[in-house]
């Protein structure tokens, strides 16, 4: 089906009408996740990150086992299109909106929230393995990994907000707590606007908006995002909450939003002097 109706028909809406019709339960692939997110929808779609510097050496190993590449690992490391490979590929869809982010470090856990949260049932398994102990890491010089670690910067600072949001699922998940997908869009001195929806029910949610931890306010997820909609959320968008503070708060103010329910924060920031 792909093959007929993305690359042949070119027509992801008449692709997707036959996927639905034959009530196929994933599509998978090493593709962009901008390429079917608005198809399928951002709570449907899942996603595993890995350590940059170890996933950029596993396609190296990929590259000259099944295509014959002959440079060396910093040939290939430094060829723009393996740079931030992981950013490019994710295309700015928020690591807090995927229906499910796993770590490949933390296969099985990811696994078992996967399972939970999809009502599936599918099994730990080893497969398409370049060498046989990936519970090791690639051994890299150190001059390699220096540079690796300066051209790929987005790409770190990208895994290491991924653990955050992983390690606040699995807790939830842990305490038998539903758990958010929410953000702080923006904070200024005036107001605190953001978004979020429950990962397994429609019901709006409820954040509790603090200052210096202090509540001061509650608002529902109920307001339009628009800039959301290309990603199909659910409640059709309706995931928005914003609250206007009755005085501008002063520089140095913590703000933050949390989750009236079970005390997820989505985020917690000082205002600064420009806002």
């Amino acid at each position: 089906m792909v093959r007929r109706y993305i690359y042949e028909g070119k027509d992801p809406l008449e692709f997707w009408d036959h996927v639905s019709a034959e009530r196929k339960r994933f599509l998978s692939g090493h593709v962009p996740a901008t390429k079917y997110v608005h198809l399928v929808g951002v709570n449907q779609t899942v996603t595993f990150l890995r350590d940059p510097i170890q996933r950029v050496m596993s396609e190296y190993q990929h590259f000259v086992r099944n295509y014959g590449y002959e440079g060396d690992f910093p040939s290939f490391y430094r060829k723009p299109q393996f740079i931030n490979r992981l950013s490019n590929i994710l295309g700015g869809v928020p690591l807090e909106a995927f229906g499910m982010l796993g770590l490949t470090e933390e296969y099985e856990g990811s696994l078992a929230m996967l399972n939970e949260q999809y009502s599936t049932e599918i099994e730990y398994a080893a497969m398409n393995m370049g060498r046989e102990d990936k519970s090791k890491n690639y051994e890299i010089p150190i001059e390699q990994l220096d540079e690796l670690r300066d051209l790929n910067k987005v790409d770190y600072d990208l895994y290491s907000h991924g653990v955050r949001v992983f390690r606040m699922r699995e807790r939830l998940f842990k305490e038998g707590l539903p758990f958010v997908h929410g953000v702080v869009q923006k904070v200024t001195a005036k107001s605190i606007r953001g978004w979020a929806w429950y990962a397994d029910r429609k019901t709006p949610v409820e954040i509790n908006i603090l200052i210096n931890g202090e509540k001061v306010g509650k608002q529902k997820a109920t307001a339009l995002r628009p800039g959301l909609l290309q990603l199909n959320p659910p409640r059709k968008g309706y995931i928005g909450f914003q609250l206007n503070f009755r005085e501008p708060v002063p520089e140095g103010t913590r703000v933050s939003a949390v989750v009236a329910e079970t005390g997820q924060v989505l985020g917690e920031f000082q205002v600064r002097a420009s806002e």
